[in-house]
């Protein structure tokens, strides 16, 4: 009893290596885990909270006018843009738009140049200007933030609605040369009250696709727009021996029907996310397979702090009691000293499940705060689990008795403990995926102990390297048994050394 006090008051005493290995560095791995199961609870309840509706975020648009609405381009592209932009006025004064984007307070700026209107009537109308040359199309010019992605998107609504106003100046303006008796087809249709039937059934049988029919008579008819067809039906069309000249009445036409299109609820349909049931699976099994990914890789977190908590403070306690004055008042003592070194090496033990108990215990509130339950954890891969922390709390408990009786200093382990430490969790697979570890680290991994600690949990769970097999009693006891020799390893190896080193004193 008094070895068994003594060790832990030499335990109280170094109490600073527990703060910082066991309670700090736990926290900060939980912290860690902390993501992992606040990302696996909302993957499990996105079937049930999910917003239906896409909303998108909306990007800050400024509409500078240099051509003063011509044809009503300006306000059009400002009602197009107000159904998914904010809308924002700026001075056109070029200090205050560079401001504007280097601030961040506008996503895009379209500046509408001068003659722009003008410009897109000399386009449509017949593509070339006085010298023959052909006419490009004006554009815009545009200014978009770097800080986000919003600008380059509200920049291709920009665009659509440009595209649509082109095309639909262009089609306002179209001459459609129509066959005699296409025309006839749709006077009679009219006349009946079923247009669309008689001109499809003339046009189904008396006319092809050059404008003539099969007889070969020619092209007669000239419609513009409805109204024109209107005339030609009643015989109060005009003869138009070349193509309208678009104005700025037909320009603002334009604009209002790409406007029109972009209020169209039938044309712009909200994107709506569609629940489809998974009846392969049910929903018990995913939340227990939710749960028992997140339990497990929670404990897979004490992989690190266990490691060096218990092996630097083994290895201290230990040494302690085997050097200078304490050694030889132990040696004079009449209790035997293997007793003493069990006892000793059993408090350390007790202390090290302890440990795994609190790790449990936290695991399961850091579970429940995400949202996530232990009860669907099966209770057999939670008892496996479980049992593969204890396993592994007192293989490094043999690792510190190692250090000790090799006679390594606190120095000493400390750098043995935080060198190793790092290897187990960069190499188990805890913080470095193992789809993207080189197979040379793999087969390094495979020979640390950590590596079968996580194994261990992924048989006992199903997740992780034992997701396709699912869970496996005998994978578990496997791996397990490669922590436990790990153990023995290294309390052979200690008792051996000692041996040696007290043969020489």
């Amino acid at each position: 009893m008094n070895t068994c006090k003594a060790t832990l008051r030499i335990l109280s005493a170094h109490k600073l290596y527990l703060i910082i290995y066991l309670v700090l560095l736990g926290i900060l791995m939980l912290s860690m885990s902390w993501s992992m199961l606040s990302s696996s609870a909302s993957s499990a309840n996105a079937g049930t909270s999910a917003d239906p509706t896409y909303d998108p975020g909306r990007p800050t648009v400024a509409v500078v006018d240099r051509d003063a609405n011509r044809g009503g381009v300006a306000d059009g592209m400002r009602s197009y843009l107000s159904a998914s932009s904010d809308l924002t006025d700026l001075p056109d004064d070029p200090e205050t738009l560079q401001q504007a984007v280097a601030s961040h307070w506008t996503d895009l700026i379209v500046i509408i140049p001068d003659g722009f209107a003008q410009g897109l009537l000399d386009a449509t109308a017949d593509g070339t200007d006085a010298s023959g040359k052909a006419v490009e199309p004006p554009s815009v010019q545009t200014v978009t933030s770097y800080t986000s992605g919003a600008g380059t998107m509200a920049g291709m609504t920009v665009n659509g609605f440009l595209t649509i106003t082109r095309t639909a100046l262009a089609g306002s303006i179209a001459q459609v040369d129509l066959p005699d008796q296409v025309l006839d087809g749709i006077r009679t249709g009219i006349e009946s009250g079923s247009a669309g039937a008689g001109a499809a059934g003339t046009i189904g049988s008396g006319s092809n696709a050059s404008g003539s029919d099969s007889s070969g008579s020619t092209v007669s008819g000239s419609v513009a727009s409805l109204d024109d067809l209107k005339a030609a039906l009643t015989g109060r069309s005009e003869t138009k021996d070349s193509p309208r000249t678009p104005t700025f009445d037909d320009l603002s036409k334009a604009v209002t029907r790409a406007v029109d299109v972009s209020t169209d609820k039938d044309a712009n349909r909200a994107i709506a996310v569609v629940d489809v049931p998974d009846h392969d699976e049910s929903d018990a099994a995913s939340a227990e397979q939710v749960a028992a990914g997140g339990f497990g890789n929670t404990m897979k977190t004490a992989l690190y702090p266990l490691f060096l908590a218990m092996t630097i403070c083994t290895s201290i306690i230990l040494s302690a009691f085997s050097n200078g004055e304490v050694s030889r008042r132990l040696i004079a003592s009449p209790q035997r000293m293997t007793t003493m070194a069990l006892q000793r090496t059993a408090t350390l033990c007790v202390f090290a499940l302890l440990v795994c108990v609190l790790y449990l215990a936290a695991t399961i509130a850091l579970m429940a705060a995400a949202g996530l339950t232990v009860a669907d954890v099966s209770p057999s891969g939670l008892a496996m689990t479980f049992g593969s922390t204890c396993v592994y709390a007192l293989m490094t408990v043999a690792c510190g008795f190692m250090l000790s009786e090799c006679g390594f200093s606190e120095v000493a382990a400390n750098g043995f403990a935080n060198i190793f430490g790092l290897a187990f969790l960069f190499s188990s697979g805890l913080s470095v995926p193992l789809d993207i570890m080189p197979a040379a680290m793999v087969a390094l991994a495979k020979l640390l102990p950590g590596w079968w600690y996580c194994v261990a949990i992924d048989n006992a769970l199903g997740i992780g390297t034992a997701s396709a097999a699912g869970a496996s009693v005998t994978g578990w006891l496997g791996s397990l048994a490669l922590v436990a020799l790990f153990g023995g390893a290294f309390l052979c190896i200690g008792l051996a050394v000692g041996r040696i080193r007290r043969s020489r004193k």
